[in-house]
C-alpha cells in the first residue's frame, strides 16, 4: 500500500496539534479571568485538527473517486513552491525580529502584505488585509483578552 501524502500531512498536523494542547496544559491559570493563557493555543490546535481531518478526508475522497494520481509527479517540489515556502518562513522570522522594534501593528501589516502576495492575492487585497487585520487583532487581544501588544514606532499614538 502506498502512503499518500494527504495522510502524512494530516497525521503530522494532528500530531502538532496534540503537542500544542499538551504543552498548553502547563500554562499557569489566572484567577481573575474565566479563561487562561492556554485558550489561544488550544483554539489554534482545534483548527489544525479540523484542517488535518479535511486534508485526510479529501485524500480519501480522491482515492475512492478513482482519480488517477502519480504520487511522484504530484510530490515533486517546484521552484515556485520552494520559494513560497521559504518566503513564509522568512515572514515568520521577520515578524519575530521586527515585532519588538516596529511594534505589532506595523510588523503584522508588513507580514500580512507579504503573505497575501505570496499566496497569490493582488495588491488591493493585500493592502486591505494589511490595514484591517492588525486593527481587528488589536481589538481582540487588547480590549477583549486584555493582552498588551507592543506599540513600537506607534507608541506616541497608543490608545
Amino acid at each position: 500500500m502506498i502512503i499518500r501524502r494527504d495522510f502524512v500531512v494530516g497525521a503530522v498536523l494532528i500530531a502538532l496539534a496534540v503537542a500544542m494542547i499538551w504543552g498548553a496544559q502547563g500554562f499557569p491559570r489566572i484567577r481573575a479571568m474565566p479563561y487562561g493563557p492556554d485558550l489561544f493555543p488550544k483554539i489554534i490546535a482545534g483548527g489544525l485538527i479540523l484542517s488535518a481531518l479535511g486534508i485526510i478526508l479529501e485524500g480519501l475522497r480522491n482515492m475512492r473517486s478513482g482519480q488517477a494520481q502519480d504520487d511522484i509527479a504530484q510530490g515533486a517540489i517546484t521552484p515556485l513552491a520552494a520559494m513560497s515556502f521559504l518566503g513564509i518562513v522568512a515572514l515568520v522570522a521577520g515578524f519575530a525580529l521586527l515585532l519588538p522594534v516596529l511594534g505589532f501593528h506595523v510588523a503584522a501589516a508588513l507580514v500580512l502584505l507579504g503573505a497575501v502576495r505570496i499566496f497569490g492575492g493582488n495588491w488591493v487585497l493585500a493592502g486591505i488585509m494589511a490595514i484591517t487585520a492588525p486593527v481587528v487583532l488589536h481589538y481582540i487581544f487588547y480590549s477583549l483578552m486584555r493582552v498588551v501588544l507592543p506599540w513600537g514606532v506607534l507608541a506616541p499614538y497608543a490608545w
